[in-house]
């Protein structure tokens, strides 16, 4: 019974050996998937940006010979078809381009941008430069280019740009210079991206022509984008005055864009002169020129991806476009001097803005000091003794109007007394003795009601400028910008307006003076979040304020 089970085991197997021999030789092969049908798989796996235009469904990429594989039918057989060659596999090439202290870094993997660093700049943790491009896994890099379509897109993502060079110097000796990437794929499809870079202008331009000679569609529509969103963002501490995020000049009007209120798409149609992503110190913007029409949107993939980006609409298949690029710090001068309206990139809030136009006098003002004192500190000084001296003659006036006051004060008891009652009869003696012994019972209000725009336009110019950006002062204050850490400067800016307000004559009543008294500690906790700058400025205004006061209470005759 054993021995007939295994005989019939045996020739069991000896069937299915002959069976296997016999399909393998008459059978053909497995179709093995082609280069572009993988291309296409992979394209649907890395969808594009949501939101870029839509386009028709393009065919397979054509082959070189111009021909489009067709699918295979029951009668053709696989020797039939053209097979397109397996694609060439190129290592990635990084072009560095510096220019200054700003070290830009290419790649020919899509031909975008992978970093932009600020060597002049330490990031907040103290190792390194700042990035201003964000490393996100996963996330596209800037200056992506996009149709809408996914075959095409993986080709723009993941094609080999050829670089002209793989590194640029731009200085004063060599003041402009070229970066030419350069796709070309079998299908004849062909993209030439060229960078020009210049010493005098901040902003880059970036010429894009598209040579697609085998497609069948219309147009060939696609769109730039800046993202994942703006590097520096430990800069950003949140704040009712600086915005952080998308931000878009159209029709004359700034738009910013709560990422967190948004839903996936944004489109802005009209006139559009830019779109940016900016924080507290830096922006990267998108200004449409050649080719483009007045289209911007911001795409949101979630919250660490986040896109600003302009399309170019309805475009032939072979076609060219420029659009320029700044990236860099907000620095005022550097973004009037660039057009195109990149100052409303900064944004003082509606009370800062009334007072903008002192801003960069104060700005200019301090950075003359800077350059012969070379520190910012004793240039807020500097600035602080310019000021005190303009205002001079007019605080004098009101100082010598209040020690005025103060003799009067006797004859203004004796009137109210007099005529109690009898508010009109007051008033007229009172603006008699006013004038009699020449004072202006408002007079003393005047200097501080000037102090208050030149005050409103330092604090913007100090919370806003990237020149005081961790500049230091001496001994504990290292960064001009920020608050003092141990409060040192506050609690000084305090004393020393508690000491103005006593040596200052008055002739109010008891509970006024009492709720003057306690201006000095509401102030010293207001100024505790200032940055160290600005209380340094009002501070040392107290003090100089002080001496004018001695100077006319106890030293000048009348």
């Amino acid at each position: 019974m054993e021995n007939r089970a295994l005989i019939a085991f045996g020739l069991s197997l000896m069937v299915f050996i002959i069976w296997a021999m016999f399909l393998g030789q008459f059978a053909p092969p497995p179709q093995e998937q082609t280069a572009e049908v993988a291309l296409q798989e992979q394209a649907q796996k890395t969808a594009p940006l949501p939101g870029t235009p839509e386009l028709p469904t393009l065919p397979s990429l054509p082959t070189p010979s111009g021909e489009t594989s067709q699918p295979a039918t029951g009668t053709e057989t696989q020797s039939a078809q053209p097979t397109p060659p397996a694609p060439q596999i190129h290592e990635e090439i990084l072009v560095t381009v510096t220019k200054g202290q700003m070290e830009m870094i290419f790649s020919s993997r899509g031909g975008v941008l992978k970093h932009v660093k600020m060597h002049q700049y330490t990031n907040l943790a103290g190792d390194g430069p700042i990035d201003l491009i964000p490393q996100v896994a996963g996330a596209k890099s800037p200056l992506t280019l996009e149709t809408g379509n996914a075959a095409v897109d993986q080709v723009l993502a993941n094609g080999h740009f050829e670089p002209s060079t793989q590194s640029i110097d731009i200085s004063e000796s060599s003041p402009s210079a070229n970066l030419v990437l350069h796709l070309k794929h079998p299908s004849g499809f062909e993209v030439k991206r060229t960078f020009h870079f210049e010493w005098a202008k901040a902003l880059i331009s970036v010429d894009t022509d598209i040579q697609a000679p085998n497609m069948t569609t219309d147009n060939l529509q696609y769109s730039v984008f800046w993202g994942p969103g703006l590097g520096g963002q430990v800069d950003i501490k949140a704040d009712f005055i600086s915005f952080a995020g998308p931000t878009t000049f159209v029709n004359n009007e700034r738009e910013e864009t709560n990422v967190d209120e948004m839903d996936k798409i944004l489109d802005f149609r009209g006139e559009v002169l830019w779109t940016a992503f900016q924080n507290k110190y830096f922006a990267a913007a998108l200004i449409p020129d050649k080719g483009f029409k007045s289209s911007a949107r911001v795409v949101k993939k979630d919250s660490d991806q986040v896109y600003v980006g302009l399309n170019l609409e309805s475009v032939q298949s072979s076609a060219s476009a420029t659009h320029l690029l700044y990236i860099g710090t907000k620095n005022l001068e550097t973004l009037e001097n660039s057009g195109y309206k990149l100052f409303r990139l900064i944004d003082y809030g509606w009370l800062g803005n009334k007072f903008a136009f002192l801003v960069k006098p104060i700005l200019k003002a301090l950075g003359f000091f800077y350059g012969i004192l070379g520190n910012y500190g004793w240039s807020i000084i500097g600035l602080t003794l310019v000021i005190k001296m303009i205002l001079f003659p007019l605080t004098h006036k009101s100082f010598k109007s209040m020690k005025g006051m103060q003799k009067i004060a006797p004859y203004i008891k004796v009137i109210q007394e007099r005529h109690k009652g009898d508010r009109q009869k007051i008033n007229e003696e009172m603006l008699g003795l006013y004038k009699k012994y020449k004072v202006n019972p408002l007079g003393g209000c005047l200097p501080m009601l000037l102090q208050i725009p030149v005050f409103i336009s330092l604090y913007h110019a100090l919370f806003f400028s990237i020149e005081l950006r961790g500049a230091p002062f001496m001994l504990w204050i290292h960064d001009l910008s920020a608050q003092d850490p141990y409060y040192v400067t506050p609690v000084l800016m305090g004393l020393t307006m508690f000491l103005q307000q006593k040596m200052t004559p008055s002739t109010a009543d008891p509970v006024q003076q009492k709720i003057f008294m306690f201006m000095p500690i509401l102030f010293t906790f207001l100024f505790v979040t200032f940055p160290a700058g600005l209380v340094i400025y009002w501070t040392v205004n107290n003090l100089l304020t002080i001496a004018q006061q001695y100077y006319i209470y106890h030293v000048a005759k009348d």
